[in-house]
């Protein structure tokens, strides 16, 4: 069911940053970012940023473009920002995006703190990563979208059917 294929390669030149969540017992005001590649109907990649509540487990912001870069994931963060307003740590990967000084400065001027994986360990981000994961699986691979309209049409229903109608948020609602 999964089709495999060869996304563009990057690299980090930066020295390691802390992994500051780790660890910590109480995960609200943690939220990850992460960037993943999909291909377009016209073969060239497009990149979905996604700002993603872990503990809530929804997906607070998200933004498809043609080019990766600290603006890209600056304005995705400042979206989820401006409907969830408290957070206290971001952690993402240590992709050039979120190591960019645009996104540092967005998150020096609202006061939260970037915890980062460890360069080759997804893991440290595992559910932002599953939910991309799983993502591909039931709508990307599933489907052969007409246009870039099309595909970025059903991402967005894909994300809101996600969102509220998922059993994780049936979950969540009986916890309360």
């Amino acid at each position: 069911m999964t089709k495999k294929y060869r996304k563009p390669v990057t690299e980090v030149l930066y020295a390691q940053r802390l992994n500051l969540v780790k660890g910590l017992d109480d995960q609200s005001g943690v939220w990850s970012a992460d960037v993943t590649y999909i291909r377009a109907p016209s073969g060239q990649y497009i990149y979905l940023g996604t700002v993603y509540d872990p503990e809530n487990r929804k997906v607070l912001a998200h933004k498809l473009s043609s080019i990766r870069d600290g603006r890209f994931v600056s304005d995705i963060l400042l979206e989820a920002l401006g409907q969830h307003p408290t957070l206290a740590y971001l952690h993402s990967n240590m992709g050039s995006e979120y190591t960019s000084s645009v996104f540092e400065n967005v998150l020096e001027k609202n006061c939260i703190r970037h915890s980062c994986s460890k360069k080759g360990h997804p893991y440290d981000n595992t559910r932002i990563e599953a939910f991309h994961s799983i993502l591909r699986r039931e709508l990307i691979y599933s489907n052969r979208f007409k246009s870039k309209f099309e595909l970025m049409t059903q991402i967005s229903r894909y994300i809101h059917r996600y969102n509220h109608e998922c059993i994780h948020t049936y979950e969540s609602r009986l916890a309360m």
